[in-house]
């Protein structure tokens, strides 16, 4: 069976997205039927024409907000709190997207720059893949031993996933129903989310599909790694490279790892360390932690 890629794109992302479709279909357009462009309704005519360039005779279509919203209200009659939570803002135009799409499929954030082909992206086809973290914050958690109890994996990120299993519409409405979410706390995302959702996965290994850190200049031409994500415009010092950057054409396979269950101390952790980051006395301690990790990975 050949399946199809999506990624969402908006108007703020469009620098690093033309680059993320033109770099995927360099190095996977043999990979996949098609891919899909899912847009948030800010994109203009200009960008919808810049990104079809890039996709370099990869079959494409635009989905726009008014056709997902028609699939969401027909998929959500019967899930109320769903349907509601899909009328915010925000990331839940990202969470629109397992919603509505058929699976199996894969999924990549519009500020992925892929380096390489990856001959395993979807593992053996029969397990939900997603990408992961050095660490975690999850910051809608509610009711933490429920979520300890459920087999939810720590370190999830969405940036990139295959997702083989339908849209649990059950287990998603009761996240909301048993209020073990909170959709308007600071920071919080489509990443816990997805790991309450998707509890049976794998993971992508942290060093093959990277996350980008702030403070620091990757050199994307011997970097060993499939792709970087560039969250929170962490692309922008690389703006000059990532436009000169051609991926090379050699597969390789990455690593694929088991995921390790959360715990109540791991949310503690995390509690303790979203506490801290909105007080304003730690921000001196975490901007120097940063500047001197910035430049003990320069000088290797």
């Amino acid at each position: 069976m050949r399946i199809s890629a999506r990624t969402l794109v908006h108007t703020a992302s469009m620098p690093i997205a033309r680059h993320a479709v033109r770099t995927f279909c360099i190095t996977h357009r043999d990979a996949f039927s098609e891919l899909i462009i899912h847009t948030d309704g800010s994109l203009t005519n200009e960008d919808r024409r810049d990104l079809s360039s890039m996709t370099g005779g990869m079959p494409f279509r635009f989905v726009e907000p008014h056709e997902r919203r028609q699939m969401i209200n027909r998929l959500c009659m019967n899930f109320p709190r769903t349907q509601a939570f899909l009328d915010g803002y925000g990331y839940r135009a990202k969470m629109e997207i397992p919603v509505v799409e058929s699976e199996p499929y894969f999924y990549f954030d519009s500020d992925v720059l892929w380096l390489q082909p990856c001959a395993n992206l979807l593992g053996d086809g029969n397990i939900n893949l997603f990408s992961t973290e050095s660490w975690t914050w999850y910051p809608g958690i509610r009711k933490a031993f429920v979520w300890a109890r459920s087999g939810v994996p720590r370190r999830v990120n969405s940036g990139f996933y295959f997702l083989r299993d339908p849209f649990p519409f059950d287990r998603m409405e009761r996240l909301l129903s048993e209020v073990l979410y909170e959709p308007e706390a600071p920071w919080a995302t489509d990443q816990e989310i997805m790991a309450f959702l998707y509890p049976s996965m794998r993971l992508y290994h942290p060093d093959d599909l990277m996350r980008s850190r702030r403070g620091i200049l990757y050199d994307l031409v011997n970097l060993k790694a499939v792709a970087l994500h560039f969250p929170g415009r962490m692309w922008e010092p690389h703006l000059g490279l990532i436009t000169a950057l051609h991926p090379t054409p050699l597969p390789r396979l990455v690593r694929i790892t088991e995921p390790i269950p959360l715990g109540i101390t791991e949310i503690t952790r995390m509690k303790i360390i979203l506490a801290t980051a909105q007080a304003r006395w730690s921000r001196v301690p975490v901007e120097l932690y940063r500047r001197i990790r910035a430049s003990l990975k320069r000088d290797r």
